[in-house]
């Protein structure tokens, strides 16, 4: 859990999945693609830190408190929804 980043206490009434396989998805468990994303807004904050040149942690801070999810975030919250593994995710 954590390193998907959630709290224990976050999955507790979580049901976790893993893919069956059949010979459709070549015995993966997977069939189509769902893409896990990363979408950075550019406010007028964050253009303000990239001209001052700031590093991509205080960037990516600013970021995360402006709404952003990363791509941990986004994964996480589709292993919790049941849209894909932590099998998957974490490899």
């Amino acid at each position: 859990m954590r390193e998907l980043g959630l709290a224990i206490e976050d999955t507790v009434h979580t049901e976790f999945f893993e893919g069956a396989g059949c010979d459709k998805c070549f015995q993966t468990g997977y069939r189509g693609r769902t893409g896990i994303y990363e979408l950075m807004p550019i406010t007028e904050e964050i253009r303000d830190l990239i001209y001052a040149k700031e590093s991509a942690g205080v960037i990516k801070k600013h970021a995360i408190e402006a709404g952003l999810q990363t791509l941990r975030m986004d994964g996480a919250r589709k292993v919790a929804a049941g849209i894909t593994t932590v099998q998957r995710f974490c490899e």
